[in-house]
This record gives C-alpha cells, sequence and structure tokens, in this order.
C-alpha cells in the first residue's frame, strides 16, 4: 500500500487531490515551518468562488486575498495556534477584495504538532456558501416535536434540564455581514450543538435565532459545562445567551408553561447584558407576570375612557407673596386588584407600551377643563402638563395639543409645557420647531429636573424655554451646604439675565424656605405648602379669590420621637436626620380616627405616596376601605412596646412590628415601627427564598411530593423550615421500631458552625420524651422560651436539651389519624419563636409524602413480588389515574394485559383511555366508582369495589376496582392500583359496596 509523507510538498499535495476526489471537498494544508499553504486540485476549479490563483502561496497571501475587515482575525487565529493556544479552529472569512461583491468562505482545520509538542502543520477543509455545501441545513421549526418530546419526558417525570439558546444581535451581524453569513453562523450554531450535546439528542429551531436542546438526566452544573463549551467553541464568533428549567424542580400543568419558563430565562439573559445563561427564576417569573398583568390593566383602562386614571395637583406658589400662582398636573393610576400602583412603575410601561400618548392627551384634556373652572376664581391661574419625548416624537403632537387647548376655551398662556432636560437634547431641530408653534399660540414651556442633565442656559435660550424646574437635589438640606447655595445662587441670577423664569421645586422645611426666599425663585413648589391634592382638596384649600397661602411645615421629628425634656439645640436635626436615613418604616396615627400624622421616607418610597397627612393609616398602609380587622389600638400601652408580626398583601413584604402610644399635640397616638424582615440584609439569601413560608405552602408541598429521593425531600424541607426560624437545627423523629416507646432522630439539619447532634439522638427513651407525647396526643405544639424551668419540673428532659446547648425549642407532632408517627422540632429558633404555624404546615405535608412513599413502597413491592404470568392469569391489569379538581379532566394509563382484555386501542390519548373506561362503568354502578375514589381521596385506604362494564365484545362483565392515592395537590390527585375481571357470565352483585382494607 502507497504510503503518503504530509511533511513533502509532492505528497502533501497528492494526498490534498486524493481526499478532494474522493470527498468532492476542497482541502487545504499549511507547513507551519514554511508559512506556506497548498490547496487541492479543486479549489483551483472553484477559484472564482475562493479567490485563490495558485495551488501553492504563502500564509500571508492567502490572508491578503481576504476582505480586509477579516485579516487581522485571520492572523490572530494562526497566531493562537502556533503558539499552542488552540488546537483546532473555525473561520468565516469573507474572499475577495474590498469593495467588490464578496462570498463567504468557512474553513475548518486542525494542528498536528511533532514529539516536542511544536506546530508541524495544519490540515483543513473550505466551503463556500455559494456551492451549497457549507454546512448541513438549519433544523426545521419543529415546535410541535419539540412538544412531544418534552411531553414525554415530563409524563415519565424525568429529572432534566430544557436549554433554550440565542444567538446575540444576530440582525446586527446580518446587516455587517450579509445573510450568507447569518446563515452560515446559524448552521455552525447547529452543528456545536450537535457535537456538544450527548449523541441522539435532537437540535430544534423555535424561531429566527432560538434553538431547544432536552437534557434528561443532566443536573445544573451539567448544564452550565455545556454553556460553557458552546461559548467556547463560538469564541470570536458570536455570543450566546441561554435559559434553563428543570423538568422536576417546580410545577409545571403543561408543556407550554414549561416553555414559558425556559424564555423568560432567556429573556432575562438577554436584559441583564447577554452572553450568558440564566436558570429560572419564579421570582423572576412572578415580576414579569405582575409587568404583563399591569400592561394589560393599562390598555383595558385606556379602552375603557380611561377607567383607572386620576388627575392630582400640586400647588406653586409666588415665593414673594405666597399667592396661588397655578398647580402642576400629576397622573395617578389605581389597578382593578393591585389598587394604587407608583408612578415610577406604571408610567414606564405606558412609555414601552405607546399607551403615554393617549393617555397624555387625555391628561391635559382634564388639566385644561380644571383650569378653566379655577380661572373663574383665579383669573390668572396657570396649569403644568407634563410631556415626554415619546409624546413629542408622534407627528400629530403639534396640532392635538392645540386642538386640545381651542376645545378648552383658554389662552396658551394658561399652559406650560414640562419635559425634562435630558429629553430636549435629544432632537434640538425637530423639538425646537414644535415648541415655536406652541409659542405661537401662548404656550410656554419648561424644563424639569434641571440641573440634572447636561443642558446649558444658552441652549435653553435659543430654544426659547420660558421656566427651569430646580430639582429637588439642589433644594434639599439646603442651609447646610455652601455649595448647593453658591450653585442654586448662580443658576437663579444667570436665569434672570436670560429672561427665564425660575421655580423651585421640593421645598418641605421652614428652614429650606428661609434660604429660598433670600434667592427670590419666582415660584415654589413642595410637601411644605402642599402634596398632589384631588381637584375637591386642591379646591377647598387653594381656589379663593385674594387668599394668601401660609406654608405649613410637615410634621417635625420631635413629635414623632416622644422626649422627656425639651430637645437641646440640634438633637431636632440629628433625630430627623437619623429617620430620614431609616429603612425601618416609622408612623404616627390617630387612635380615634386612623388619621396618619407622619410616615418617613422609607413608609413613603414603599407605598408610594407622598400627601399622607390627614388620610386612613388603613387605606395608605393596607389598601383597604374600613379599619384593619387585626389593629391592635385595643392593646397599646405607654410604658412598653407590643410586639408581633404581619404579612402585608397590599405591598407584598413581611413585617416585624412594633407598636406603643405616645403623646402627641395633646393626645395619645400611635406610634409604629415596621421592620422589613424580608429584606436581604436581615436573613441569608437562601433564607430569603424560604421566608414568606405561609405564601408558598403549594411549592414546598410540591417539592416534598415530587423529590423522587424521600430522604432528599425531606431534608430539603427540614433546611427550609430551619432557616425560616433562623435556628440551630431542624429534625424529624419517628419510631425506632425496636424499644417499645423509643424514638430515632432520623433526619437533621445544622446552621453552619453548629455540631450535628443526630448520632447521639438514638433510642430516646419513651420516659425522656412522655412530657412530649402528652402534648402530641392533645395535637398541642411543645414550645420552651426558657430552659431553665424544666430543670426542676423534667430533669431528664432538661439535661439532654442542655447538654445540646437548647435554650428554646418549638416541637410540632405529626399526626395519622389518632396515632402520632413522627415529630419535627427546631432548637434554638431567633425568629417568630412564638408561632408554631410553619412547623406546622410542614409537618401536614410531611405526613402525606410518608404516606406516599409507604403505599409507593408497597405498591413497588408488589409488582417485584408479583409473577406476571400469574397475575395476568387471574385477570389482573394494573392502572394509574390523575383526577384534576378544577378543569374536570381526568387521564388514565393501563398496562398492555388491562388494554387487551378491555379493548383499550394502544393509541388513546390519556383522557380517551380514562373517558373509554368510565363510560364502559354500568350506569347504575357510576356512583359506586365515584364514591370508592372519594374515599380513596379522603381516607388514603385502598379501597376495593365491584361493578359491572360493558365490553365492547363480550357484553356486560364483573370487574374488581382497587386502588389507593399516592399523591394529592391543590390542582389534582393521583391514585394507582389494579383492575381484575371476574367471572363474565356470573351476575352483578349490585349490593356490593365499597369497602375500605385497613393498611397491615
Amino acid at each position: 500500500m502507497q504510503e503518503f509523507s504530509l511533511s513533502g510538498g509532492t505528497a502533501s499535495r497528492e494526498f490534498l487531490n486524493m481526499l478532494g476526489q474522493s470527498t468532492g471537498e476542497c482541502y487545504f494544508f499549511v507547513d507551519c515551518r514554511e508559512q506556506t499553504v497548498r490547496f487541492s486540485e479543486n479549489v483551483l476549479e472553484a477559484r472564482e468562488l475562493f479567490c485563490v490563483e495558485d495551488a501553492t502561496c504563502t500564509l500571508d497571501d492567502w490572508r491578503r486575498r481576504m476582505d480586509p475587515r477579516d485579516q487581522e482575525r485571520f492572523s490572530e487565529l494562526f497566531a493562537a495556534l502556533l503558539c499552542g493556544e488552540r488546537e483546532a479552529f473555525e473561520f468565516s472569512y469573507r474572499s475577495g477584495e474590498a469593495g467588490r461583491q464578496n462570498r463567504w468562505v468557512h474553513a475548518w482545520g486542525k494542528c498536528s504538532r511533532d514529539q516536542e509538542g511544536r506546530p508541524d502543520f495544519v490540515l483543513g477543509r473550505l466551503s463556500c456558501l455559494a456551492r451549497g455545501r457549507a454546512e448541513p441545513a438549519l433544523p426545521a421549526f419543529r415546535s410541535r416535536d419539540l412538544k412531544k418530546e418534552i411531553s414525554r419526558l415530563l409524563k415519565d417525570a424525568v429529572p432534566g434540564y430544557l436549554l433554550l439558546v440565542g444567538v446575540d444581535n444576530l440582525k446586527s451581524i446580518n446587516l455587517r455581514n450579509g445573510r450568507d453569513f447569518g446563515d452560515a453562523l446559524l448552521n455552525t450554531v447547529t452543528r456545536v450543538l450537535r457535537e456538544e450535546t450527548p449523541e441522539g439528542t435532537r437540535i430544534f429551531r423555535v424561531n429566527g435565532d432560538w434553538f431547544a436542546v432536552n437534557l434528561p438526566g443532566a443536573d445544573e452544573p451539567a448544564v452550565e459545562a455545556l454553556f460553557a463549551r458552546l461559548h467556547s467553541r463560538l469564541e470570536g464568533r458570536c455570543t450566546l445567551s441561554g435559559g434553563s428549567v428543570s423538568y422536576t424542580d417546580y410545577h409545571v400543568p403543561d408543556v407550554d408553561t414549561l416553555l414559558q419558563y425556559a424564555e423568560s430565562s432567556l429573556e432575562c439573559s438577554k436584559a441583564n447584558g447577554k452572553d450568558r445563561l440564566s436558570f429560572f427564576s419564579p421570582e423572576d417569573y412572578e415580576q414579569k407576570l405582575k409587568a404583563m398583568e399591569l400592561r394589560e390593566d393599562l390598555q383595558r383602562s385606556v379602552d375603557n375612557g380611561f377607567s383607572g386614571f386620576t388627575v392630582c395637583y400640586q400647588v406653586q406658589v409666588r415665593s414673594e407673596t405666597y399667592h396661588v400662582y397655578g398647580a402642576e398636573a400629576l397622573l395617578r393610576y389605581t389597578a382593578p386588584l393591585r389598587g394604587e400602583i407608583p408612578p415610577t412603575e406604571f408610567v414606564p410601561v405606558l412609555e414601552q407600551t405607546g399607551l403615554v400618548y393617549p393617555v397624555g392627551l387625555w391628561v391635559m384634556e382634564q388639566a385644561l377643563e380644571q383650569c378653566r373652572r379655577w380661572r373663574s376664581v383665579l383669573p390668572e391661574f396657570h396649569i403644568g402638563v407634563n410631556m415626554s419625548y415619546r409624546q413629542l416624537r408622534d407627528a400629530s403632537i403639534e396640532q392635538d395639543v392645540l386642538e386640545i387647548l381651542r376645545q378648552s376655551g383658554l389662552p396658551g398662556s394658561a399652559l406650560t409645557i414640562e419635559i425634562t432636560e435630558s429629553m430636549q437634547l435629544l432632537d434640538y431641530p425637530h423639538l425646537n420647531r414644535i415648541f415655536r408653534s406652541w409659542k405661537d399660540h401662548g404656550i410656554e414651556i419648561s424644563v424639569d429636573d434641571f440641573g440634572t442633565g447636561y443642558s446649558s442656559l444658552h441652549r435653553l435660550q435659543e430654544m426659547e424655554i420660558d421656566e427651569i424646574k430646580i430639582d429637588r437635589c439642589f433644594v434639599s438640606s439646603i442651609e447646610k451646604s455652601a455649595y448647593n447655595y453658591r450653585l442654586l445662587s448662580n443658576m437663579i441670577e444667570l436665569a434672570d439675565s436670560c429672561g427665564i423664569r425660575v421655580c423651585c421645586e421640593g421645598a418641605e422645611t421652614q428652614t429650606e424656605l428661609r434660604v429660598l426666599e433670600d434667592l427670590h425663585p419666582s415660584l415654589l413648589q413642595g410637601f411644605l405648602f402642599s402634596g398632589p391634592c384631588t381637584p375637591e382638596e386642591f379646591t377647598a384649600r387653594f381656589v379663593r379669590a385674594g387668599a394668601v397661602f401660609t406654608p405649613q411645615e410637615p410634621v417635625k421629628t420631635q413629635d414623632v420621637l416622644p422626649h422627656s425634656g425639651t430637645l437641646l439645640p440640634g438633637e431636632e436635626e440629628i433625630a430627623r436626620t437619623i429617620l430620614e436615613a431609616e429603612n425601618d418604616i416609622f408612623y404616627l396615627s390617630d387612635m380615634d380616627n386612623y388619621e396618619l400624622y407622619y410616615l418617613n421616607p422609607a413608609g413613603q418610597k414603599l407605598f408610594g405616596v407622598r400627601d399622607y397627612r390627614g388620610r386612613k393609616c388603613y387605606k395608605v398602609l393596607h389598601g383597604a376601605d374600613a379599619p384593619c380587622d387585626f389593629c391592635t389600638n385595643a392593646c397599646l400601652r405607654q410604658d412598653s412596646f407590643h410586639i408581633w408580626e404581619n404579612q402585608n398583601t397590599y405591598c407584598g413584604r413581611r413585617f416585624l412590628l412594633k407598636d406603643k402610644m405616645v403623646p402627641y399635640m395633646g393626645k395619645q397616638v400611635r406610634l409604629e415601627v415596621a421592620l422589613d424582615i424580608t429584606k436581604q440584609e436581615y436573613i441569608s439569601p437562601t433564607a430569603k427564598e424560604r421566608l414568606a413560608f405561609a405564601d408558598k405552602i403549594a411549592g414546598y408541598m410540591h417539592a416534598l411530593a415530587h423529590h423522587a429521593d424521600y430522604g432528599e425531600a425531606v431534608h430539603q424541607a427540614l433546611s427550609s423550615v430551619g432557616e425560616f426560624y433562623m435556628a440551630d437545627r431542624a429534625y424529624l423523629f419517628e419510631p425506632s421500631g425496636k424499644r417499645d416507646g423509643s424514638w430515632n432522630n432520623t433526619f437533621e439539619w445544622c446552621a453552619p458552625n453548629v455540631l450535628p447532634q443526630q448520632e447521639s439522638l438514638q433510642e430516646v427513651p419513651a420516659e425522656t420524651v412522655r412530657r412530649w407525647m402528652e402534648q402530641f396526643e392533645k395535637d398541642q405544639s411543645v414550645i420552651v422560651y426558657n430552659l431553665a424551668p424544666l430543670q426542676e419540673s423534667a430533669p431528664l428532659e432538661w439535661e439532654i436539651l442542655h447538654r445540646q446547648e437548647i435554650q428554646r425549642l418549638i416541637a410540632v407532632p405529626i399526626r395519622d389519624g389518632r396515632e402520632t408517627v413522627g415529630f419535627i422540632g427546631v432548637d434554638n429558633p431567633r425568629y417568630s419563636i412564638r408561632d408554631d404555624t410553619q412547623v406546622r404546615v410542614l409537618a401536614s405535608f410531611l405526613l402525606a409524602r410518608i404516606r406516599q412513599d409507604r403505599n409507593e413502597h408497597r405498591y413497588q413491592a408488589l409488582l417485584r413480588s408479583a409473577n406476571q404470568d400469574l397475575l395476568w392469569s387471574l385477570g389482573v391489569g394494573f392502572w394509574t389515574m390523575q383526577i384534576w379538581k378544577e378543569e374536570n379532566r381526568r387521564q388514565m394509563i393501563a398496562d398492555d394485559f388491562m388494554c387487551r382484555q378491555l379493548c383499550i386501542k394502544d393509541t388513546a390519548s390519556l383522557e380517551a383511555c380514562c373517558a373509554y373506561w368510565f363510560n364502559g362503568i354500568a350506569e347504575e354502578d357510576r356512583g359506586r366508582v365515584e364514591a370508592a375514589l372519594r374515599e380513596m381521596e379522603e381516607t388514603g385506604n385502598t379501597i376495593q369495589t365491584e361493578f359491572a362494564w360493558v365490553h365492547p365484545q363480550r357484553g356486560k362483565i364483573r370487574l374488581r376496582f382497587s386502588g389507593m392515592l399516592l399523591e394529592r395537590t391543590t390542582a389534582f390527585s393521583t391514585f394507582k392500583g389494579y383492575c381484575r375481571i371476574l367471572d363474565p357470565f356470573s351476575p352483578v352483585e349490585n349490593e356490593n359496596k365499597a369497602s375500605g382494607i385497613q393498611e397491615a
């Protein structure tokens, strides 16, 4: 046999030609020492495609025949090969000179090294998109096949992950390099996915640049490793974003839901900078659904005549006289279910959806109509309306504003349109044209939040801006900042010289007001004068002829913090600074009429209010229309705090609350301090996920019911409850089975740096836990607040607990009927010590899992011990059934014997199988079968019944039906059992009734 040496020029060329002739592909050979390239002859035959002139050239000659845009990447790639950083490469480049029509060429190659590790040669293959053979075809859009594959995995409860990957910035890649390159890139991604996933794995294309792959058996690290390999393989050509979700970790009712979870994760990666992998997060998904719900609510509100939207007004006063100058119109929104939504949340959604345009025009209509009414009392009243850049970009905005003004009957001088400073620089010529048109009709233009952007007074003068509004950040505590004072003074002086009116926003204290009076701005606006008011409130407070408004400072800090004596100079400012910096929430409210006197900035921010004074505390803090059922006013005292916990459903937070009566304005009022215990700074990140335990009951039940390994399921549940209580240990005790009445610590979770005690807590004598058992028999928990009293009343118990350094504990029984089958405990809880609810919830779910595990073991033992031939000879077939509670849906899986005996088609769906079986039950016996299923679910026992069933070939036969409950969730129940055909010719005994067979 002839041998070819790749080190010789002639032989290597012959070898390349042989490869090209036998495969029809184009090949190249690079001699790393000589820096030369040899091409197979068929490359020369397609020289117009590859722009290759000779069969042999230097590496530099080859590089120069590439498009200049690709030459640097080519040089970097081969440099990495020669220095050993790479062993193989893939490279796409444009052939031909710049300015000519290029063709995309794709090169694959691998480097061979000598015995000393030095690069010897590179052998590779070339392909051109124009030849149509560059890559295997892209996978078709096989969403239906993907769903079938996922459905099978979900049905079989196969652990693993669904992975979605998307090519980042494909549109930009196509624009920059052409669609041929983009298609080649997608083909490359497909091939790399095939090569990096297990053999036989199917690659699905779910949209233009998204691919899906099922990874049964994979865990999270395996998915991360796969994504890292994809990233490495495609480095230099594109980046990928990925989203992945487990098949079994979350409750997934159907295939579409799992796909939504994966898509949500991929979109999260895209939104957070791309080029990353994100795993599904229920919290992120919930926020996404929340945002979607808000978008839908806003759209419905617009469609229904702007229902839910209201306009509030904040007064503006002249700084010299305190006469009312006008008001700024501020949009508010109340959602049907969530109640009041902060503007910081709903305004961006209006911007994103384009709804800001119709809503903005509606606000202008309402504001001008209200201004018209108030002008009947105050003829010079002005109204300010905010306008976004999105509105100003609409081609109709210029004429729409003028038409609304015309319909209002007001002069243009009554209207001021407010724009933000950062926005007005984006499109100067366009905005200037619109502003000049409006100014021709008397409308004034104001720049809001001045000083936070990059505009100059010179530019504003060119645009003929009428007013600037100085942002609150320059006004706040101005008496303590000489820099802010000088800066604000210069702003006002320059604005005056340019003929621009100045309005200072955010005036909230008398001290700030006194400083501002010295600077002489034209207008003042802030909570010192008033927060946003409803039209009725504004009319009552400010709309009266010749009225002079006296500013009233918000509640002082010394009114909030009771003090036995007079505050020393400087103490008031210190106290106010502390309260404003606090993350905890402080508020004062009237105990008779529930009106709020004070709410610190942390509370204002959380509940999205500024104008809280005089409003009902239950409305502002809980969104309720009447006093709260759990109000603690009746149990408050002056000498001590009442401490309790509350889950505030209005804001979705959990609080530790301290309430007390304090003197204020000659009466006793309620002071409440609310510590937000859902915040990360108070708990570990892991505990944070489980903090709202009561709100996530379904999730914990799902984990216990679906986790394949019973021990892992119990340990996961114990860690959850242990972290919730911030305990040292959480544990499960079960009867030992060796000595009557003794107990074993079978599972244990320990906090970091806490010594395990499980080994020393085996065969615990009945006498030691006698007091606990007496409590458990009454279905009561054992709660120890202080260990010391037990030293005399229960010395044996005290000795064991003291040895474990336990000072406090909660223990809750697991009761199966009248029997205590176990108990759960937490040692040294530091949170919610007086509340055993969380442990009791866990106990009830754990009991369900114990039953499920016990029944499953018996069922599997039955299957293992039974001889299938014997079962078939006895006419026994096995079945599994799921019944959904709300959807009126049932599914059944029957084994082969049952399908053959009852003539169930192999192709029947799960729903069709169940319907076929149920419809065959004689009508007079259907109630009996339904009753048996209910009894299985209610008792957890194995239930047996007999009934008549109409066979399609043999007529009426008799079936014996036995089954048990395996799983019960809020959505569905799962049953398993067997069905046996009795004598088909003997009469059915209608008096047969379902009866429970007690478990052995």
